[in-house]
């Protein structure tokens, strides 16, 4: 599936990549490949509380693309 997606364009190849594990790319120690989008900083604007709740709730505060999302665990 990965190599029918490869030069395919999008995200498909980076996202079977996160819930496969397969193709395994070499990284620096210490190193994690992003796994998420973080929130955009129009819905802290547009929609704050909710959104802290969120992260609180998910990440336990921390909105970092390398923090592991419930779909990964």
């Amino acid at each position: 599936k990965y190599l029918q997606f490869f030069l395919q364009g999008r995200w498909n190849p980076y996202y079977e990549h996160l819930r496969t594990g397969y193709p395994s790319f070499r990284t620096l120690p210490g190193i994690t490949p992003p796994t998420r989008w973080t929130y955009p900083i129009e819905a802290y604007h547009n929609n704050n509380d909710n959104v802290i709740e969120a992260v609180n709730r998910q990440f336990g505060g921390n909105d970092d693309i390398r923090a592991v999302p419930w779909w990964l665990k």
